[in-house]
């Protein structure tokens, strides 16, 4: 078993679905082309991380906390699906940067 990676650790699952988040948004924000195999893929892992981090969230305990990034993991969902329809209005590199912060400031909490 890696110590680095236990599942059993929520701490450690939601750093690592938001690292993969951040490197499919990167992906996306760069410039993956619409259509393309790497776009589908990256696509695909921001709607599967998003939901994972929605789903992960404890309004009970989290509060306003919680409202807000749930707020910010919908905020990035709706910019992959206007990039996936060609909507010139999606702002992924907003997405992108937002949810590097998020990382940052999960990383700082160990």
């Amino acid at each position: 078993k890696n110590p680095a990676f236990d599942l059993d650790n929520s701490h450690h699952l939601i750093k690592a679905t938001l690292e993969y988040l951040t490197r499919s948004l990167g992906a996306l924000s760069h410039g993956a082309e619409r259509g393309s195999e790497p776009f589908n893929t990256h696509t695909a892992r921001v709607l599967t991380s998003v939901y994972v981090l929605q789903s992960s969230l404890d309004f009970e305990r989290g509060g306003d906390v919680s409202i807000n990034l749930f707020q910010l993991y919908e905020y990035t969902r709706q910019q992959a699906l206007k990039l996936m329809r060609g909507d010139e209005t999606s702002r992924i590199d907003q997405a992108y940067n937002s949810m590097t912060e998020i990382l940052d400031a999960w990383q700082r909490i160990e």
